[in-house]
């Protein structure tokens, strides 16, 4: 059977088996008025008082947000109207700042964040100097609250923490394994070295290290984000107020959740695991259609259109999506292309890459990286990702890597920028599929994701 799948800027057909399964994400029934859901959420919040009672005049109040990376509709939404609120409250917008949760991404520009934010908002506060990018490595930005008994080091945004009231707008969408997104002040106000503490190679807890724990203390390793809230409002005597927004296409809210970081995650993971599961096969071999842009960027960039290919398997709360030795083709005209001002560290990781051929190896080179004058000039001052983001890229391509026969990146006008990162190519998705049945026989269980980034991203859930 024939099914369009995302190619770059446009869409191609391709011939699959007939009993392929085609999975990608529909809107269900969606709130005809999320501005009444905000408001109904925002009355009733979950765990904690409303801001109304939260909030006293002359407090400090800071309001951190998702960066540009996720959709723009709930920040205009619900931002201008927890501002009103504490302005009914007391609260006057000169002590009002809003502080874009951009983790170890970019910061965004002012255009960005104007276009983010909405005019409304944006015209409101930047005259008073009032929104502001996080800077995950600006020392004396950030506040260093101590070590959890994990291990994970807590290091978060400074105007952030030491705020009267704390307040953060998320949203919550599908991501690796069994969790969804959310509660993001952990992440997103974080400092590279904590961030690293959860994200680096050697502290990723895999199944083997949390079985050891359970072993030897009786209990499971403790959730990242749960372990790490419960330590910052130990620390700073100081709960976030969440409003956190479950979003379907074109990120229109179909669920609003305001209160507690422990209250609002399970009625909100409940929703979007109904809105984006499906049920699949255990595919022999999965295809990926890549849009133009989607995560970080462009696909035109190796390693985006690399996380495009080899990141989808780990979106299998259960059994894996892709069996192994199986095969994952994706499908994009990627000109393997890096724009050095906006990922200056990117082709030097790849370049180191090369030379060792495992990912490991790159754990070595993490302080390099992050001491590099050059890298920190271009993020700080030319809005360019963080030297240290392209290491956390590479170590989510291992899985994908490891477990598949082969991944190939069909389309492809630069193979061998592709090569270079262990992936294999072919002209077109006809010459990818004969590649594929060399690895998995004539007849493959197949799963085909055309919109997998294009469209709120989905999780596989195998039969």
């Amino acid at each position: 059977m024939k099914v369009a799948v995302d190619y770059g800027e446009r869409m191609v057909e391709i011939d699959v088996p007939d009993n392929a399964t085609v999975v990608e994400y529909s809107d269900p029934q969606l709130p005809d008025d999320p501005a009444a859901a905000l408001d109904a959420a925002l009355a009733r919040p979950l765990g904690m008082p409303p801001l109304a009672e939260l909030a006293r005049p002359g407090m400090r109040v800071a309001i951190g947000f998702d960066d540009v990376t996720r959709p723009a509709l709930p920040p205009r939404l619900i931002l201008p109207r927890i501002a009103d609120e504490l302005n009914r409250a007391g609260v006057k917008d000169r002590d009002i700042v809003f502080i874009n949760g951009c983790s170890n991404h970019r910061r965004n520009t002012r255009s960005e964040l104007a276009s983010h934010l909405g005019p409304e908002l944006f015209n409101r506060f930047w005259p008073l100097g009032n929104i502001r990018n996080h800077d995950c490595d600006l020392a004396e930005g950030l506040r260093f609250t101590g070590i959890t008994e994990s291990g994970r080091y807590v290091e978060h945004n400074r105007d952030f923490l030491d705020a009267d009231l704390q307040v953060y707008q998320g949203n919550v969408s599908a991501q690796a394994w069994k969790g969804y997104t959310g509660t993001g002040v952990v992440i997103g106000l974080a400092s590279t070295r904590s961030i690293a503490s959860h994200h680096s190679y050697s502290t990723v807890p895999v199944p083997e290290k949390k079985k050891e724990h359970q072993k030897a203390t009786g209990t499971k390793l403790p959730g990242m984000k749960p372990e790490m809230t419960a330590f910052l409002e130990a620390a700073t005597g100081k709960k976030t107020f969440y409003v956190n927004a479950v979003t379907g296409m074109g990120g229109k809210p179909a669920g609003i959740f305001a209160g507690h970081a422990n209250d609002v995650t399970p009625p909100a993971w409940d929703l979007a695991g109904r809105m984006f599961s499906r049920e699949v096969p255990q595919a022999d071999v999965l295809v990926v259609g890549l849009g133009a842009k989607y995560s970080y960027g462009s696909s035109d960039n190796t390693l985006i259109a690399a996380v495009g290919a080899t990141v989808p398997p780990r979106y299998s709360p259960g059994l894996p999506v892709l069996r192994e030795g199986g095969v994952v083709i994706a499908l994009s005209p990627s000109t393997g292309f890096i724009d050095r001002e906006r990922y200056p560290s990117y082709q030097d990781l790849i370049d180191v890459f090369a030379r060792h051929h495992s990912v490991r190896a790159l754990v070595d080179h993490e302080e390099t990286f992050h001491g590099n004058p050059e890298y920190l000039q271009r993020y700080r001052h030319g809005f360019g990702y963080p030297a240290l983001h392209a290491f956390w890229i590479f170590y989510e391509l291992e899985y994908a890597l490891a477990r598949a026969g082969a991944v190939i990146m069909a389309g492809t006008s630069n193979p061998g920028a592709f090569r270079a990162l262990g992936l294999q190519t072919a002209p077109d998705f006809d010459a990818a599929w004969k590649m594929a049945r060399r690895y998995v026989g004539a007849s493959p269980t197949t799963v085909v994701a055309p919109t997998f980034w294009t469209r709120p991203r989905i999780k596989f859930l195998v039969k």
